[in-house]
């Protein structure tokens, strides 16, 4: 009776205080009442949107005012169990208006039901992306699932929502700093986290050092963050996973939005080829920033450019009922130039075709095929040593997967196989008055093949377990080049003592079971303790010639010398929801070891290296710590309070003293930042305005100093460096805000955005470096700082077609 009492105090709750309205009843029969019947049937069907007929995932099947614990999966369908009889039957999803049933079920029955978006127009903002309680009942720990709407809540840079720096703002990823790429998840190296579009392998997506993703909100869906634990599904990365999801177009009708700011224009069109059948959507963004730049006093910036761009065209086709196909294509690229002194550009292509499939009322199947072309280079455009220096790496994937499930198991397996082809790093002239003279050194060639199986099983009301095992395999391939090297010495290019080359056929292999285990336990109907354990391995990683991440770094296979990195991964966490899952609290802690992890020798040359391993350190890294999260979801006002407390370490283990850090002694990585905090907060402004203000805190990131420097005959400085990452450059405070106005000019929908951001002008530092001051001889630190003043932007954007309103 409790149970039933909560659940009609949750639907009134959402209908009558968040304003959304409700469809009448419907009513479906199936069978005679008549006769002898079993204990129960099966109800199934579809769930998709009303507005693009997409599948819905997370819609909660509530049979007589009661959540029955079974959801929509990602293809929209549902399994459930129902005894015979006459059933009120509600489909409830957080974004989507409930759809109220009543069904006299005396056979097994179909139905397939459409959903209409909420208006959230005039009412309270919604911080929820699937059923209110999943962080509650998932039962795999550390997921983040953002949606595009939670995305446009958080203030952003340059006025644009953006996925990594919204990622950012959670409890568990962080960056190290502004001007570097990535993101670092739980104390993991940016280049350890496994980055999808529609499950296809994207390599590097970032615009404007960093500062802006590749990927454009406003033709993406969801994003989801695995941070340690990934489903078995995915892998190949010893860090964390994230999955974007585009957006299908609408097959209802052509639309579209146009949008113009301070730093960027851009493009959205969607409509249907084939109306209810095939369906496109295309959106595109340019920069105009170089106008800002213009405006700066320092001669340098006056004198620098930065171009970038991003195109997404996918189409979606309906084959039949329950058969999908859809195609995908995503290119970015930059070109960044500082005055005369240096300069990169890169671009990145990633195409794929994915089909999505309903076999008979339990099965499903999903395959993919994927072509991705990455190319970076960088530049020195001035004096005779002006060059160009360009690499990249080109690749095919294939995966297929099915999955069965019913009302309480859903079993999944499949075959996942990745071809990489890595290009020759080239160095060329960058113009006539260059001595430099063209040169190039060939790249690995390597072949990735992984198996793997998962079961997700619920235990009764209060216990839910995932148990997962991949088997991956990786063979470096030919040509190449093999150099061997003396056996009692160091891996250094002064110990070379031949070398092999391999025309084709396999040179090295390597493979490993990847075991993945979660188990969730309800502690009571709004509390959950979740427990999860995960090896992953990496057979490709990138090489920098910088602390952090760029666009530009090197993308290195496994090889001979270089193995893959292993890593095991433990969470512990406390869920907790109250107040009809208005707040959400958590604390979740981490625990992260591997090895083969990958560090750099004292002034490493890594670009045009036909043997990278002799400039590379190998050891074992560590990583602890703890997330804690408190989030209003719902309501006029909502946000969150986000604490990370978090250790990354690392130690070299070679014998030979030429290939040790510190003497074997542990030392902070690049990326150790133990402590960050994030406050967000959103406020609806009564008509149309929505105000956001965010606030982030973190600990500096590790570096080495010039403890000392020594004066040698005829002047020369030299310096003398502290232990790696001794010491740290200061600690990172950045507050911004935003205003958001709703249908300023037209009544079909347009928005003007006001950004600021770094409202408080501080100088966050990017690095710390040491050089003479002025005529004496003594080297002194200095702040170097990216964006060390105001940063203030405007947008505007309209939208057109859709149909009458």
């Amino acid at each position: 009776m409790m149970r039933f009492c909560a659940g009609v105090f949750f639907f009134f709750f959402i209908s009558v205080f968040s304003g959304f309205g409700q469809t009448d009843s419907l009513t479906f029969s199936f069978g005679k009442m008549e006769g002898n019947h079993p204990q129960s049937y099966v109800l199934t069907g579809k769930i998709t949107s009303k507005d693009s007929g997409d599948p819905i995932q997370g819609v909660g099947i509530h049979v007589d005012g009661l959540f029955t614990g079974v959801s929509t999966d990602k293809f929209g369908t549902y399994f459930v169990m129902v005894a015979p009889g006459d059933h009120r039957v509600a489909f409830r999803h957080i974004s989507n208006i409930p759809v109220f049933t009543r069904i006299l079920l005396y056979e097994n029955g179909v139905v397939n039901l459409e959903m209409e978006e909420k208006n959230f127009e005039l009412e309270g903002v919604v911080v929820m992306s699937d059923e209110p309680d999943r962080n509650v009942r998932n039962p795999i720990t550390g997921v983040t699932k953002l949606t595009t709407r939670e995305l446009k809540a958080i203030p952003a840079f340059l006025g644009e929502a953006d996925i990594f720096k919204g990622l950012q703002l959670l409890p568990g990823v962080s960056s190290m700093g502004e001007g570097t790429s990535g993101i670092n998840v739980r104390g993991a190296k940016a280049d350890q986290n496994l980055l999808l579009m529609n499950e296809a392998l994207v390599l590097s997506s970032n615009h404007a050092l960093g500062f802006l993703s590749g990927f454009n909100t406003d033709v993406t869906e969801t994003f989801t963050l695995y941070k340690g634990n990934l489903p078995s599904t995915f892998g190949g990365r010893a860090g964390s996973a994230l999955n974007i999801l585009m957006r299908p177009g609408s097959k209802e009708s052509w639309q579209g939005q146009l949008g113009l700011g301070t730093s960027n224009g851009k493009i959205l069109v969607e409509g249907p080829v084939l109306k209810d059948k095939v369906s496109l959507i295309f959106g595109g963004r340019l920069s105009n920033v170089n106008w800002l730049l213009n405006q700066a006093r320092d001669l340098d910036i006056q004198n620098s450019k930065l171009n970038f761009y991003d195109g997404y065209l996918g189409l979606n086709w309906e084959i039949a009922n329950g058969h999908q196909l859809e195609s995908n294509t995503l290119v970015t690229g930059d070109d960044f130039q500082f005055s005369d002194q240096f300069g990169y550009d890169w671009a990145n292509r990633i195409s794929s075709l994915r089909y999505k499939g309903i076999l008979g009322e339990q099965i499903s199947i999903t395959g993919l095929l994927a072509d991705g072309n990455f190319d970076n280079a960088f530049y020195d455009p001035e004096g005779v040593d002006a060059a160009r220096v360009q690499n990249g790496m080109r690749y095919q994937q294939g995966k297929i997967s099915a999955t069965w499930a019913n009302e309480n198991l859903a079993v999944t397996g499949g075959l996942e196989g990745i071809y990489y082809r890595g290009k020759p790093e080239r160095i060329s002239p960058y113009n006539e008055e260059s001595a430099i003279q063209e040169e190039q050194v060939g790249k690995e060639r390597g072949r990735e093949l992984s198996g793997f199986l998962s079961a997700e099983y619920e235990l009764g009301e209060n216990t839910g377990f995932v148990a997962g095992l991949r088997y991956s395999g990786y063979s470096q391939l030919g040509p190449d080049t093999v150099y061997q090297y003396n056996p009692n010495s160091p891996i250094e290019e002064g110990e070379i003592t031949g070398e092999t080359y391999y025309n084709s056929g396999k040179i090295k292999s390597y493979s490993g079971l990847e075991p993945r285990f979660s188990l969730r336990q309800n502690l009571n109907s709004s509390l959950s303790l979740k427990l999860s354990y995960a090896r992953l391995f990496q057979y490709i990683q990138s090489i920098s010639n910088t602390f952090g991440p760029t666009p530009i770094d090197l993308w290195q296979l496994s090889s001979t010398y270089i193995p893959p990195q292993r890593s095991d991964n433990f969470s512990l966490g406390l869920f907790k929801n109250s107040k009809d899952n208005s707040w959400e609290y958590s604390i979740d802690a981490f625990y992260r070891t591997s090895v083969n992890q990958v560090e750099y020798r004292n002034f490493a040359q890594i670009f045009l290296n036909p043997h990278m391993e002799t400039e590379l350190v190998f050891g074992e890294g560590e990583a602890y710590g703890a997330e804690f999260l408190i989030k209003k979801n719902l309501g006029v006002v909502t946000g969150w309070l986000a604490y990370t407390y978090s250790r990354s370490f690392f130690r070299s283990q070679s014998s030979f003293e030429e290939e040790q850090i510190n003497s074997n002694e542990w030392f902070p990585s690049n990326y150790d930042q133990p402590h960050e905090v994030n406050f967000i907060l959103s406020r609806k402004m009564y008509p149309r305005g929505l105000f956001n203000l965010s606030i982030n805190y973190s600990t500096g990131r590790p570096v080495s100093a010039v403890n000392a420097s020594y004066i040698l005959n005829g002047g020369l400085v030299v310096p003398d460096y502290s232990a790696r990452n001794q010491y740290r450059i200061p600690d990172y405070f950045r507050v911004d805000v935003s205003y958001t106005v709703e249908k300023v000019f037209s009544k079909k929908g347009d928005s003007l955005n006001f950004s600021i951001y770094n409202l408080l002008g501080r100088k966050n530092a990017y690095s710390v470096f040491w050089q003479k001051d002025g005529d004496s001889q003594q080297l002194r630190p200095y702040r170097l700082a990216i964006l060390g003043s105001i940063f203030p932007s405007i947008t505007y954007s309209i939208q057109w077609g859709g149909g009458d309103e």
